[in-house]
């Protein structure tokens, strides 16, 4: 099995005969304040904060506000009943599980 070279008949030649052009001046570019305020006004925005992972810890979770996403296997007529227990209290369904939770502590 003979390795030839595939790129041989791009531009003339080999990639053997490959240079790198020379850097442009960076003197002729705009500044970053030119950039930002031509930018702002066209309608954009610039956003270069770095972009964090919110790290889901394990256990209970002091805050209220914070919420898990997760996926129950209910039977449809038990949600029903709670989604009419909802609606009949004007709960979300958040604060329809929160107040059922707290009627499980009581039991």
């Amino acid at each position: 099995m003979t390795i030839t070279n595939t790129f041989k008949d791009l531009a003339g030649g080999g990639l053997d005969v490959f240079t790198p052009k020379a850097s442009s001046s960076q003197e002729d570019a705009p500044s970053a304040k030119q950039l930002e305020k031509v930018a702002k006004d066209a309608g954009f925005a610039l956003d270069n904060l770095p972009v964090t992972r919110r790290v889901l810890k394990s256990g209970r979770v002091a805050s209220k506000e914070r919420a898990q996403p997760m996926t129950l296997r209910i039977r449809v007529n038990d949600w029903n009943r709670f989604s009419s227990f909802c609606e009949r209290n004007d709960y979300t369904v958040a604060e329809g599980f929160e107040r059922l939770a707290s009627l499980a502590d009581e039991l």
